[in-house]
């Protein structure tokens, strides 16, 4: 048996597929897409019938926040479909097998908190202010501190198979399903970071070990972050390197 997988999706041929160019023999490679004329020798392509008849981003969740439901493994990395993989991950499972957390995250690249995390998506990616002002009030309605520092990326993550683990993104799957936080037409909240961020601190501060992984890592030739559709690399803007914030307490990061 493999000793972890990594897993990767692709729907509506919204990116090109990476194929990784170092492959670890130990490592199970999943590809979950909807396109049935793709083909890989490294990938392993998976089809999943239960996805039939959702939009996009409702099946990019059912997979982002069910990661065992493909991966047969007990440690399984997730990545967004606009990652290359040029070397083998082994070292990252290695350590973060060693350090005897449950789950590692990608702390933001330039934001620790809700709010600016929300203004910026509402005012360069044209995120809906009203949606935004609705996603915070919900928060602060859970007794959630917004002032309260800890923002983790959606595009990466490495977890183990376990109770804690699957709750938590069961959790998050639900909350970007709740009534009060979908719109007409909309079936599933469009920004899942922020829920996800919420749900991991507001609930889990002191029950899960965390991994906490530097945007840095991102920038020492195991990855390249391309821009979508394409195989340019995007350039290093963290402002984080070896420190950063996991539960509102500033941590060292792992770098690699």
């Amino acid at each position: 048996m493999k000793k972890y997988s990594i897993l990767m999706y692709n729907f509506n041929n919204y990116e090109i597929m990476h194929e990784p160019e170092e492959l670890d023999p130990e490592c199970d490679y999943i590809y979950v897409t909807d396109d049935p004329t793709l083909k890989s020798d490294k990938w392993r392509i998976v089809i999943d019938p239960d996805l039939d008849g959702m939009s996009t981003f409702e099946k990019c969740y059912a997979v982002r926040f069910n990661l065992f439901k493909y991966a047969k493994t007990d440690v399984c990395i997730y990545m967004d479909g606009n990652f290359q993989i040029h070397k083998s991950l082994r070292k990252l499972y290695d350590d973060f097998m060693a350090s005897g957390a449950e789950l590692g995250v990608h702390v933001h690249f330039a934001r620790t908190q809700m709010v600016p995390e929300y203004a910026t998506w509402v005012n360069m990616r044209g995120y809906p202010q009203e949606q935004a002002f609705l996603c915070l009030r919900w928060m602060e309605a859970q007794n959630y501190d917004l002032q309260y520092k800890g923002l983790y990326e959606g595009s990466f993550r490495i977890c183990k198979n376990t109770e804690t683990t699957r709750m938590i993104d069961k959790m998050t799957l639900g909350a970007l399903k709740h009534s009060l936080l979908t719109r007409e037409g909309y079936p599933i909240e469009r920004l899942d970071q922020t829920l996800y961020s919420f749900v991991l601190n507001r609930w889990f501060d002191d029950t899960v070990k965390i991994f906490p992984i530097s945007p840095k890592f991102f920038f020492k030739g195991f990855l390249s972050h391309c821009a979508h559709k394409s195989n340019w690399p995007l350039p290093d803007i963290s402002e984080f390197d070896k420190k950063g914030w996991v539960f509102n307490k500033e941590v060292d990061l792992y770098v690699g």
